[in-house]
């Protein structure tokens, strides 16, 4: 989850995030700025996969790579600021930033950007005037990899062939 977390936070500093991009609720709840960001964690679900896939390493050697969990890691996204047309400006930039997914140890994870919920000054515990809320979902997974023994031509049995006739 520190990866994702860590991209998300880059992203944000991309987009116009010129302070520091808070990472708990408590300390977002003590910020007392009008122009913020936060990524907080949101959750994780977990689901048992058996997809295989066969690829053949930098090294040549033949592998089978099992994803043996599913995993999609929700973190939630706020962008605050003290004008409604900064707050907009940031959260489109960082929409053309993020990118669909990013490469985690040689296995893709897609990114999902859900829906977006637009919070008013009195709304909020946040002292700017508008807010944007939203969750992001890395989907992504558990795997494991296993060498596959190459074919040796002297192990092959000798066979017979069955011709057809009509």
């Amino acid at each position: 989850m520190k990866k994702e977390k860590d991209y998300l936070i880059a992203k944000l500093k991309e987009s116009g995030i010129k302070s520091q991009v808070y990472t708990t609720m408590k300390k977002l709840k003590q910020a007392n700025e009008s122009h913020l960001g936060a990524v907080l964690r949101n959750g994780e679900t977990l689901a048992r996969s058996g997809s295989k896939r066969n690829f053949v390493d930098q090294e040549g050697q033949r592998k089978r790579r099992v994803k043996l969990w599913s995993r999609d890691t929700k973190l939630r996204v706020i962008i605050a600021d003290a004008s409604e047309d900064k707050c907009e400006e940031i959260f489109e930039k960082f929409l053309r930033l993020i990118g669909k997914g990013m490469e985690d140890d040689g296995n893709w994870v897609n990114i999902v950007v859900g829906e977006a919920d637009w919070v008013e000054e009195g709304d909020s515990v946040l002292k700017a005037k508008i807010a944007v809320q939203f969750d992001v979902t890395f989907e992504g997974g558990i795997y494991a990899d296993f060498t596959k023994k190459a074919v040796e031509i002297g192990n092959i049995q000798n066979l017979s062939l069955i011709h057809i006739s009509e």
